[in-house]
């Protein structure tokens, strides 16, 4: 932990951010060990301090700071007058814009008035990105996860069976296994069922606008994507799409099945998508940029003529391939169009390739890597193919 904060102390220093206030419950447990109700103080110079809202017993028992930088919180006057005690002015603060309400941002911009506010985000998630050593062994726990989801599907798919029913049992799993059901994403619109999206032929080619990719149509409007009450039918592809929580830090996995035997239009698109998955792959390296990754794959979807149903189609076809991934679902860097973010060791990603055509269907293939010195690892535990069931 103290190291996560003297990396952001040095990075807030050449960028001219003189003190921190970190809010955001996945940053607060990244920097301080704890997702409680606290404010998270960092000056550029010094020891941060941790002023806790509630939960006092709860905070010294998961945090991994000293209890000498630990204090009861008591609203942002009294960051005020701690800020007046420091032994340097105090000109330049940073929050995160993007994670939080526009009246917390008020609050703070009228309580410090004689400061400017400037967006943290990018400093705080830039160091997320790459993670030590205990993150890459809890995101490749959560990714191993996904052996349970698919020998669970592999025992209870069938003609019959609604894509909620499916849901359902992939999530009793799931929590048996101590998967948290709650998939973090920093959007403030983003929402995704616990079970992630189980979806069946009928609806493997509609696409929501919550992202380019397959999304279901889900129980009813108010959150139209993942498994709906649709009954699964002989023949059909069925799509399992999750992402696994585990103890804080998250997998992003997606296998495709079909319920008796693959016809020769189903085996072939599944080789085209692993084909464009491997293209995408053999990308990943340390000083390559993430828009690369992209690049790659869309040319292998150009050389199979299947570009037109690459990620989506139409107006609903995504230019991206994949996403970091860590103690939120969707993290920084984008393996899309034009991003030049340098892929760095370290750093956790999901590869999600798939082919989406109208009136029949999809498949998608997507696994997590973790970036190594010399290129990648796969962090998956179930073969990448079409499976029988």
């Amino acid at each position: 932990m103290e190291n996560r904060i003297r990396l952001l102390q040095r990075n807030m220093h050449q960028s001219g951010i003189d003190l921190a206030i970190v809010m955001q419950p996945r940053d607060l447990y990244y920097f301080a060990g704890t997702a409680q109700p606290c404010n998270l103080i960092i000056p550029a110079h010094g020891d941060p301090l941790l002023l806790v809202r509630r939960a006092w017993d709860f905070v010294c028992r998961e945090t991994r700071l000293p209890s000498s930088q630990l204090r009861v919180g008591e609203g942002f006057q009294q960051i005020k007058q701690l800020i007046s005690e420091l032994p340097f002015s105090v000109r330049t603060i940073g929050l995160t814009f993007d994670a939080i309400p526009g009246s917390l941002y008020k609050k703070v911009q009228t309580c410090f008035s004689h400061c400017s506010m400037v967006d943290i985000t990018p400093l705080i998630l830039q160091q997320r990105a790459v993670k030590d050593e205990a993150e890459r062994e809890a995101v490749k726990k959560a990714a191993a996860l996904y052996r349970v989801v698919h020998h669970t599907v592999m025992a209870n798919l069938r003609a019959g069976l609604r894509e909620i029913d499916l849901a359902a049992l992939i999530l009793k799993v799931l929590r048996e296994h101590e998967a948290e059901t709650i998939i973090r994403n920093r959007r403030w619109d983003a929402s995704l069922p616990p079970d992630g999206l189980v979806v069946s032929s009928a609806n493997l080619w509609e696409i929501s606008g919550h992202a380019m990719t397959v999304t279901g149509v889900g129980l009813s409007s108010a959150l139209a994507w993942g498994a709906s009450n649709t009954t699964i039918a002989k023949g059909d592809l069925v799509v399992v799409d999750i992402g696994i929580n585990l103890h804080g830090y998250q997998a992003d996995i997606a296998r495709t099945y079909c319920v008796g035997k693959a016809d020769a239009r189903q085996k072939e698109i599944m080789e085209m998508v692993r084909d464009i998955q491997n293209a995408a792959l053999a990308a990943i390296k340390p000083g390559r940029q993430a828009g690369q990754v992209y690049e790659a794959a869309w040319g292998k979807a150009k050389e199979l003529k299947v570009e037109q149903y690459f990620q989506g189609y139409e107006k609903m076809q995504g230019n991206y391939i994949g996403h970091g991934i860590g103690l939120e679902l969707d993290e920084p860097p984008a393996l899309q169009l034009g991003d030049q973010t340098e892929l760095l060791e370290g750093m956790t990603l999901a590869v999600e390739p798939k082919i989406i055509i109208p009136k029949w269907g999809a498949v998608v293939l997507e696994d997590d890597v973790l970036v190594t010195a010399d290129g990648y690892e796969l962090l998956y535990t179930v073969p990448r193919q079409l499976f029988e069931v």
